[in-house]
């Protein structure tokens, strides 16, 4: 990866249906080149997919929860597999500290966000868990890579 490289991906960052000739315009950088880096870049799994960010509350989410759970290690593996099936849970990512898994859930109510503990409370493995419910977003937003990324 190069400049060129980081500029195509910063600007694929802020909106990933944006044309290929607006990047060129954006950035100075030739059509036939972008279209030939994309193709490298995603070759080379630097971009793994092109999606939406949807607004929470713009589709009745009202309610942004990280849970932290701690889980039996024998278990452990069990609640690996099981947390990323629920549809309410967006990220899981397993931590190193006190805690074993962190993952972030949606919910549209209160309500919802304890049926959504409730269900993985009954995974087997799960030792202790605690929510921690988001009162507000002060920044969310894709990764951004610069030249100092770069090895």
């Amino acid at each position: 990866m190069d400049e060129t490289d980081v500029k195509i991906l910063n600007e694929l960052s802020k909106n990933s249906r944006i044309p290929i000739s607006k990047i060129a315009l954006k950035t100075g950088i030739p059509d036939s080149t972008i279209s030939n880096r994309l193709k490298k870049l995603e070759k080379n799994n630097v971009i793994e997919q092109y999606t939406t960010i949807l607004n929470p509350e713009a589709v009745g989410i009202q309610i942004t929860a990280m849970i932290i759970i701690q889980t039996e290690t024998e278990n452990h593996e069990n609640v690996e597999i099981e947390l990323p099936k629920l549809e309410k849970v967006s990220q899981v990512y397993s931590i190193s500290g006190e805690y074993d898994i962190l993952i972030k859930v949606w919910a549209h109510t209160l309500d919802e966000l304890n049926d959504i503990v409730t269900q993985i409370r009954t995974i087997d493995g799960i030792e202790e868990l605690r929510e921690l419910i988001v009162m507000e977003r002060l920044k969310e937003e894709p990764l951004k890579v610069s030249m100092n990324d770069i090895e």
